[in-house]
């Protein structure tokens, strides 16, 4: 009895000097982390809600409007992190997402972007029992943005360079008289918006609108005194012309739908709203099964009676798709063409517009003419 006394004491023994020899658990420091941005920018920014007093969303004026959302939207997605303390693990899906983001904003419109005026830094702090002791930058993205402030017809534009076919192209056959391209003129990837392009010019910077007048009150062309946009007497389809952007940077049988070819996608297809992160766009399914992406890129105006940007453009980003066609309206002068040509002789082009209706239930897709000098999405088909 005496021998298994020892034995448990001297068991006892062991844990006790163990147990002190590891410590307390819970005092050891907690190490965890914290991630948040950090921005420092050339130009003004607008960050902030974009709100009215009844809630109502508004626009962001300025020629960087496009880069003041696409910072918000980076900055929403990391203060998601920013209120509780991680580990390392989130990294992957951090970055993928911005990554994401920063590439729509720097293949949309690349027309219009030049130097770098603002870059923005993702930080790793680290957090030992609450207290911050350290941080680390992680991944800076740098963003660029041509100042259309203070231009005039006499400036230079930004310079052209070819509008190259992206590695992931392809002909989608949908089912219908011709096969569409899996991607937007302009753009890397399947869900970027691509760049903006005014009707009939095959360089894709041209954005003075000189020569053009519009009448303020009506928003119809009173003259024109310029061969750019197709010139005053544009022909009646430019698809696979001289004058067709597509054709003369994709070349290979690419070129833009005409105004048919653009109402048999919108009328024979099932068009299916999709999101990511408040990210939307639709999925168009063709009559066979197969589907395409079209996102809403919104529009991007010129202002030809001042010979300035709009002020409020690039508008309606992430709220409605407007795409070209490559047809002139057949009726100037009556209101088949929705107002833009009503009362005036000069030809104006076809378009087609989609976005969601205020329940996300339906879809609201409108043909209508517009602006030749305005710049909107291309999407581009082949036969």
């Amino acid at each position: 009895m005496k021998d298994y006394k020892k034995i448990i004491i001297g068991l006892v023994t062991i844990m006790m000097v163990m147990a002190s020899a590891c410590g307390d658990k819970s005092d050891e420091p907690v190490e965890e982390y914290k991630y948040y941005i950090l921005i420092q920018s050339q130009v003004p920014l607008e960050l902030k809600d974009q709100t009215d007093e009844q809630g109502t969303q508004v626009h962001v004026h300025g020629p960087y409007d496009m880069m003041s959302r696409t910072i918000k939207r980076m900055k929403e997605v990391v203060a998601e992190y920013e209120s509780q303390l991680q580990t390392t693990e989130i990294e992957a899906t951090l970055f993928t997402t911005c990554d994401s983001i920063y590439n729509s904003y720097e293949e949309a419109y690349p027309q219009y972007q030049g130097e770098i005026v603002c870059y923005v830094q993702i930080v790793r702090s680290r957090m030992v029992n609450g207290a911050s002791r350290e941080g680390t930058t992680l991944k800076t993205y740098y963003f660029r943005a041509y100042n259309y402030e203070n231009q005039n017809e006499q400036e230079t534009p930004p310079s052209y360079s070819k509008i190259e076919k992206p590695e992931v192209l392809k002909a989608v056959d949908l089912g219908l008289s011709v096969m569409w391209a899996n991607c937007n003129l302009g753009s890397k990837y399947i869900d970027g918006y691509g760049g903006l392009y005014a009707w009939g010019d095959t360089t894709g910077v041209l954005f003075s609108g000189a020569g053009i007048t519009v009448d303020n009150n009506t928003n119809t062309y009173t003259s024109w005194n310029t061969e750019n946009y197709g010139g005053m007497n544009p022909p009646a389809d430019i698809s696979g012309t001289e004058l067709d952007i597509v054709a003369m940077n994709w070349g290979d049988g690419w070129r833009m739908p005409t105004y048919e070819e653009a109402q048999e996608l919108c009328e024979k297809c099932e068009w299916k709203l999709c999101s990511n992160r408040d990210i939307k766009w639709y999925e168009v399914i063709g009559p066979n099964g197969n589907s395409i992406i079209m996102p809403l890129a919104g529009v991007y105006g010129d202002n030809p009676y001042t010979r300035e940007r709009f002020h409020v453009g690039p508008y309606s980003v992430n709220v409605a798709g407007y795409y070209w066609t490559s047809t002139i309206c057949s009726t100037p002068g009556t209101a088949e063409q929705r107002g833009y040509g009503v009362n005036s002789d000069i030809p104006t082009a076809w378009m087609f517009n989609f976005r969601p209706t205020q329940s996300n239930q339906d879809i609201s897709i409108m043909f209508g003419d517009q602006l030749r000098a305005m710049h909107l999405s291309i999407r581009p088909v082949h036969d």
